[in-house]
């Protein structure tokens, strides 16, 4: 065998990318288990820095896209049915990107050689800040997140967010993939390791850090026993609201009415439905009239909502006229009875299916995005959060709980609770909306708040602020979750205080170090 590959070197080559694509994939809830196998993150990049040292520059560029693309048609299948559009375009993203982080990987191996894998870790965690940045920002895929489930560890994310989980999960498979590589190319084994200060002293500090990690995940847990509870109804109708029509916006809210009226019995003090639970314009059919059929369930919907006790958070397409302009937001409305009370429309919008800034760039990709489904909103860009009488609650719409930004801003604004409000239900996959969730957790996590979820399809849960999913509904059944809501507030984090401190000082080191390898490079082209 080894032969065979020496003589046909690209297959052993395709065949590390291929195991690091499927590992990576396999780390996050996905299509084999949908809960994930969260341990495989911390081997999953063994096979992809094995191929970086192997290889040369050139090969790098054209592995690099392969891996992006690949991994990430793996990891995000479930787009494969929501939009055909994005399930394309997201790995040809990922491709770019490795395209131009699998030659900085090779290069900082190429210059440092022994010492190269750590600052491979850095240049890894910078690109996990990167990808998150501006309109394709996407932070499905960040290696932290596979650790959802593991709270004895990702307490630390209240120092570092996300990004501390990150670096702990990241280390072991590049410290592993070049402990492999010193085998092979010096004959090291584990007496010689003894000897190879720049692998042992860097792991010794790693497993001081990770042993560290789990020690103040476990003093820093919050006891939330005597804290105020909020009495939360979350409703979970299973209709899928992009399926559009007056007959399914008709069927979405007689389940919702009969699903709210079996949760009223248990006398919750909020009711909460999902994002765009109701779709036609709440605003704009009641002022307009416009349309006679969407104007008489906007009517029905307030009829309901007047004869109920307590007030009730749900998601809808709000549609307002400014200086004689439709304007669309994704909102979050908090009635009282039939009144609207306090209003949020979502500051960060999905890419592609929520908004694409570029019309005039392209404008027929504009047109073909619209036609394949996608909604186009305008962002808010006010950090409401609702005062419920009893708690501050800050609305998260949708994927807005995969950014740690928005739950800092909100905490700082006062909130005590993360209300979450999702449609995930274009996905039949329950791993898409576990992932989603997983994400979730960290914001709970980083700013010590619990936060409650309502989906119409999935995953709706209750997440305490110590990061544990304590009750949920089983994904793409129609039922209603009452929760007793921990109203905890008496701790401030220090990612809540500080601003992403752990993220700049990797950029600012990552830039550093980019600085030293191109000095480096420069000298030694010239020594020549």
């Amino acid at each position: 065998m080894q032969q065979f590959f020496k003589r046909f070197p690209w297959l052993s080559e395709l065949a590390l990318l291929l195991s690091g694509a499927l590992l990576f994939a396999l780390a996050f809830p996905n299509f084999a288990y949908r809960w994930g196998f969260g341990f495989l993150a911390y081997f999953c990049l063994i096979p992809v820095f094995l191929l970086i040292r192997r290889i040369g520059y050139g090969k790098s560029v054209v592995y690099g896209l392969l891996y992006g693309y690949i991994s990430y048609t793996l990891f995000n299948f479930w787009l494969a049915k929501f939009n055909p559009v994005s399930f394309v375009v997201v790995p040809m993203i990922y491709g770019v990107y490795f395209m131009f982080w699998f030659p900085v990987f090779k290069w900082a191996d190429k210059v440092f050689s022994r010492w190269g894998y750590l600052v491979q870790v850095l240049f890894w965690l910078a690109y996990e800040i990167f990808r998150v940045q501006g309109f394709l920002g996407y932070s499905y895929g960040i290696l932290g997140y596979s650790q959802y489930k593991l709270t004895s560890l990702i307490g630390v994310a209240d120092l570092t967010g996300v990004l501390g989980v990150s670096l702990l999960v990241i280390f072991p498979s590049v410290w592993i993939a070049r402990y492999l590589s010193f085998r092979k190319e010096e004959g090291g084994g584990l007496a010689q390791l003894k000897k190879a200060a720049f692998l042992t002293v860097p792991g010794c500090i790693y497993l001081l850090i990770l042993l560290s990690s789990f020690a103040y995940s476990a003093m820093s847990e919050v006891d939330y026993s005597n804290t105020p509870k909020w009495r939360s109804s979350l409703i979970q109708h299973n209709i899928n609201a992009w399926r559009s029509g007056l007959k399914v916006y008709e069927e979405a809210l007689e389940k919702l009415v009969n699903i709210s009226e079996d949760a009223a019995l248990e006398n919750p003090d909020v009711v909460v439905w999902s994002e765009t639970a109701f779709v036609p314009s709440i605003t704009w059919h009641d002022r307009h009239r416009d349309n006679r059929e969407k104007f008489n369930l906007v009517q029905d919907l307030k009829s309901f909502l007047e004869s109920q006790d307590v007030p009730y958070i749900l998601g809808n397409n709000e549609t307002i006229a400014v200086a004689g302009e439709r304007k669309t937001y994704n909102a979050v409305l908090v009635f009282d009875g039939e009144n609207i009370v306090d209003t949020y429309h979502k500051i960060h919008l999905v890419p592609f299916s929520e908004h694409f800034p570029f019309e005039k760039i392209f404008p027929r990709f504009y047109k073909y995005i619209l036609n394949n489904g996608a909604t186009f909103y305008l962002h808010g860009d006010e950090y409401t959060v609702f005062d419920m009488g009893k708690v501050k609650a800050a609305p998260l719409i949708c994927f807005e709980d995969t950014f740690g930004y928005l739950s800092r801003n909100f905490v700082r604004e006062g909130a005590q609770v993360f209300v979450n409000v999702t449609n995930d239900s274009w996905s039949p996959a329950p791993a898409c909306s576990i992932l989603h969730a997983g994400m979730a957790v960290f914001r709970s996590v980083e700013n010590r708040r619990s936060m409650i979820r309502a989906t119409n399809g999935g995953f709706t849960c209750l997440i305490d602020p110590n990061g544990k999913i304590t009750h949920w509904l089983e994904p793409f059944t129609s039922d209603h979750l009452t929760v007793d809501v921990p109203v905890y507030d008496e701790k401030e984090t220090f990612y809540t205080r500080t601003t992403l401190i752990f993220d700049r000082f990797v950029m600012i080191l990552s830039v550093l170090m980019g600085l030293v390898l191109l000095v480096k490079t420069i000298l030694a082209k010239r020594s020549k």
